[in-house]
């Protein structure tokens, strides 16, 4: 009789351990429903993709442009003042990215050759209204010369973020093929195309 009752209070605990002390039972939780419980997603971004023109139209004085020895230009925070013009046929034409852009340029260029690294940050205010937002950035490439004489290739990387207003934490991606004049550069006319992420 001890056995049976032994055996019957065994049977009654490893029931309490499984099932739980109340009397509603619980299901295990599956990957659909912790997949249910994520934070929702706050939306896909938006790539748009533009062409433009950009060249000079102004300095702002500032920098330095020096004959180094060795035989090197050395062009430090050289401030320049361009206007970027967005070419996309109407109705794809964008003011965001079209505007004013005041660059400060910073090139190490062999003073026989015309080439060198190229590096710089700039800041552009958009045509159109965001706000008081601007775009925020930097650029790199290298110089090199053209089989025409005193005739460079420049191609430059382009990325920035938009800062303020209605563009703020936007993010923006160019790719520019400039082609200048002289070394040190006296002008130059550029080409590219790229594209902005929104949400």
């Amino acid at each position: 009789m001890k056995a049976l009752t032994y055996a019957v209070a065994l049977l009654a605990l490893a029931g309490f351990s499984l099932f739980g002390c109340n009397d509603t039972s619980q299901s295990p939780v599956v990957p659909t429903d912790q997949t249910a419980q994520q934070p929702a997603s706050l939306g896909k971004s938006i790539i748009t993709n533009f062409a433009f023109t950009h060249s000079p139209i102004g300095l702002t004085g500032e920098g330095t442009v020096i004959l180094v020895p060795g035989g090197k230009w050395q062009i430090k925070n050289y401030g320049v003042t361009e206007e970027v013009n967005v070419v996309n046929p109407p109705p794809n034409s964008d003011p965001l990215v079209s505007g004013t852009m005041v660059h400060y340029l910073s090139a190490t260029l062999d003073a026989v050759t015309g080439e060198g690294p190229v590096h710089g940050s700039f800041t552009l205010t958009p045509l159109a209204d965001v706000g008081g937002g601007v775009w925020e950035g930097t650029y790199e490439g290298y110089r090199s010369k053209t089989t025409t004489p005193n005739v460079f290739t420049l191609p430059l990387k382009v990325v920035g973020q938009g800062k303020g207003g209605t563009i703020h934490g936007m993010q923006l991606k160019e790719e520019s093929i400039l082609t200048a004049y002289g070394t040190p550069p006296e002008y130059w006319t550029g080409v590219g195309k790229g594209s902005y992420k929104s949400h």
